[in-house]
């Protein structure tokens, strides 16, 4: 959340916090005696006269651009930000998806146990940074994932230039190992 979002998320809480409890300690000393009435002050009743007709004009402009400003920040919030679809390597323009096809293509060549089921990549200041939905056979992983990791590298540094800042695998579930023809199970 930037600074402008949060600034404005405490301001309007705060507001909020003091208009409701107004309306609760107004409600609260009516409910309490009946014969109690809740006069509004003179400068309420005196804001529907033409001669202040401009200050509520003013203030109801200003409270409108606040709300818009407010639903702008909000709806920013809950955006996610959308990451490049391509980027600058060696002078040529390569699009993000073509290189997710490429290293799933050579991480299901390389490693027929492991499938991806999806791969991202993206470029960050230090590198690419990879991150793989895998089925993965339950023997072995830690090995499967270096060579996973020298796989990427691999792939990477030789199709694309740089270096590989980070893969994270996400196991979606474990796949039953495949077994060498002719072996039984024992």
């Amino acid at each position: 959340m930037s600074l402008l979002g949060r600034i404005m998320a405490v301001i309007a809480a705060l507001a909020g916090v003091v208009v409701g409890l107004a309306g609760l300690i107004r409600a609260a000393a009516l409910a309490s005696d009946g014969r109690l009435v809740w006069r509004l002050p003179p400068w309420w009743a005196s804001l529907g006269d033409e001669a202040n007709g401009w200050v509520v004009g003013l203030v109801a402009a200003a409270v409108g651009a606040a709300a818009v400003a407010y639903l702008i920040v909000a709806l920013r919030q809950l955006t996610p930000a959308r990451p490049a679809a391509s980027v600058m390597v060696g002078g040529a323009q390569v699009k993000l998806a073509a290189l997710e096809r490429l290293v799933a293509a050579r991480l299901k060549t390389e490693i027929p146990s492991l499938t991806a089921v999806r791969v991202g990549v993206s470029w960050f200041g230090g590198g690419w940074r990879v991150s793989a939905v895998v089925d993965v056979p339950a023997d072995d992983l830690i090995g499967l994932r270096e060579r996973a990791v020298r796989l990427v590298r691999e792939e990477l540094s030789r199709a694309a230039g740089g270096t590989l800042a980070g893969l994270a695998l996400e196991v979606r579930r474990f796949v039953t190992p495949s077994r060498p023809p002719g072996t039984r199970p024992g």
